[in-house]
This record gives C-alpha cells, sequence and structure tokens, in this order.
C-alpha cells in the first residue's frame, strides 16, 4: 500500500514541475524570440482543452469575429503547441500571401510523430517551399494533371471517387 502511494506523489509531483515548467517555457520563450501578433492569453493545456470542445465549423468564425473586434485585425491564436494568426483585412492578406508569397509560404517544420505520416516532408503536401517542392510540383503537373495524361488516369480516378462516395454513405 505505501509503494502505491510514493508513486501516486511521485506522478502528481512530475505533472505540477511540468506544469509550471511548460506555463514559465511558453512564457519566456514568447517573449524574447518571435514577437507574434496579439491574441488571447495562452495556458498550455487548458486552452488545448477549451479548443477541443468548440466546434470549428459553427463557433470557430464568430469568435474570431469577436477576436478581431478585440485584438485587432491581425490575431495569434495557439491551437495545441503551435501558433496561428488570422488576419481578417482583406489589404492586408493580399499583402502577405501575393506580394511577399515566398516569404509565407514554407510550412512549420514536422513533428517527429508527423515525420512518419509524411515521408519526412518530402510528399507534395507537406514538403517545405524550396528546390523539393518544386520538383514535386512539376512532377505532379507534368505527369498528373497534364491534358495528355487525364485519360489515363480516368479509371483510377473514377475508382478513388466511388471509395469515397461509399465511405460518405456508410
Amino acid at each position: 500500500m505505501e509503494s502505491s502511494s510514493s508513486w501516486f506523489i511521485a506522478i502528481v509531483s512530475f505533472c505540477i514541475i511540468f506544469l509550471i515548467r511548460a506555463i514559465f517555457s511558453t512564457r519566456t520563450t514568447t517573449k524574447t524570440t518571435v514577437t507574434l501578433p496579439p491574441g488571447p492569453p495562452h495556458i498550455p493545456i487548458l486552452t488545448t482543452l477549451s479548443w477541443l470542445r468548440k466546434s470549428f465549423s459553427s463557433q470557430l468564425e464568430p469568435f474570431l469575429k469577436t477576436l478581431h473586434t478585440k485584438y485587432g485585425p491581425i490575431i495569434t491564436l495557439r491551437i495545441g503547441s503551435r501558433p496561428a494568426i488570422f488576419i481578417a483585412d482583406h489589404s492586408i492578406a493580399h499583402h502577405a500571401l501575393i506580394q511577399n508569397s515566398s516569404v509565407f509560404s514554407d510550412r512549420p517544420k514536422a513533428l517527429p510523430t508527423g515525420k512518419i505520416n509524411t515521408s519526412n516532408q518530402h510528399n507534395i503536401s507537406s514538403a517545405s517551399y524550396g528546390p523539393t517542392w518544386r520538383t514535386l510540383r512539376r512532377n505532379l503537373a507534368s505527369e498528373m494533371l497534364h491534358p495528355s495524361k487525364i485519360k489515363s488516369f480516368s479509371e483510377i480516378r473514377n475508382w478513388v471517387l466511388e471509395t469515397l462516395i461509399n465511405r460518405l454513405k456508410s
């Protein structure tokens, strides 16, 4: 009985230390390394749990509108461990995504578990912007989506479409 009690105390102590360390490490690294746009305060575990409770289809847009009225046209939300930046103004979005597209076109580095799912970020949907991504895009455009290749892949596209429809029906 006493050994289970000591294990419980050790686990609870470890969790409390981890929580305190996570709170202080996010506060110090955010202020010293990167200046992000304003946003609501972030408490590592509690904020993530509150995101899990929200229905993204119906509650996200009104939530973002209230945040934009409070913090301005550019806001930062931490979803999980990563910051997400939302832009509400058309001219700022055009400036960021069209005029400075190469600056904002890269993807974040994958977590170690994500590297398994994305083939170490060597596929078209997860590769970092650069020579690898350009090669994959060129290959996709010339070999898969080129008008001369459309007929040769029609059976595969029909099979994938039927599979998708069957999964949606079930």
